[in-house]
């Protein structure tokens, strides 16, 4: 709530991002995202005040760990300035070099740290999953047996429209407990010439030349193709 997304990824990063408050990814068919993070700084003034610390008083300094790269510093230096100004709260900054940085994760010696995940398969359950207890992945140190249930019991599901109903409660538990805050989506710009087809969007941004092919008889008085057209003919 004290995170402007649509100012990092817009502004800051000059659309090369897609805001997005979910911990799950756009682009999954059929999977409906439980309600996420939202920019409202009254609301997160408010909750602040609620844990016993009105206006930021008595809340200790925070540190920000980012591996070094000049775009994460650009955005650490942001929810640093976003912090302070929404909830007068203290952040420093500290940069690592990536073994360091890694080694720092792995022993939860960070208050906060930056992470970065891509799905390694078209399914909302690759972004999910990594936050089960004991995963490799899970380097938060956050652990909830109600969660790992719904992950496992997704696992065993094997209606569908069931099987999403219960990795969107397990999102949605994951967002109320909150041991990550989803900043942004990466996305990608594309330039194909008219006369390649096949080629279409994905989540993964993944063409399989199987489907790509040249249309031979395109001429350029035509209209360029639709990135959105699937498959070969």
């Amino acid at each position: 709530m004290a995170i402007d997304r649509d100012a990092i990824a817009n502004d800051l990063l000059k659309g090369s991002r897609e805001p997005w408050g979910n911990m799950t990814p756009t682009g999954y068919p059929g999977y409906e995202h439980p309600p996420g993070y939202r920019y409202d700084p009254v609301k997160a003034r408010e909750c602040l005040a609620k844990a016993g610390y009105p206006g930021g008083k008595g809340f200790r300094k925070l540190s920000i760990l980012f591996n070094t790269s000049e775009d994460h510093r650009r955005i650490a230096e942001a929810i640093q300035a976003m912090w302070k100004d929404v909830l007068h709260i203290d952040v420093e900054l500290t940069n690592q070099e990536w073994g360091s940085f890694m080694q720092a994760l792995d022993g939860l010696q960070y208050d906060v740290a930056r992470r970065s995940w891509i799905g390694d398969y078209l399914d909302p359950n690759t972004f999910l999953a990594c936050w089960i207890t004991r995963d490799g992945n899970n380097r938060s140190g956050w652990s909830n047996r109600r969660y790992d249930g719904l992950i496992h019991a997704a696992a065993r599901e094997m209606d569908a429209h069931r099987r999403f109903a219960i990795l969107r409660e397990a999102e949605a538990l994951l967002l109320d407990q909150g041991p990550a805050l989803p900043v942004y989506h990466y996305s990608t710009n594309e330039l194909v010439k008219p006369y390649v087809r096949g080629i279409y969007q994905t989540p993964l941004d993944i063409h399989p030349l199987t489907h790509v092919w040249i249309d031979r008889e395109w001429r350029s008085s035509e209209p360029p193709a639709a990135m959105a057209e699937p498959g070969p003919r």
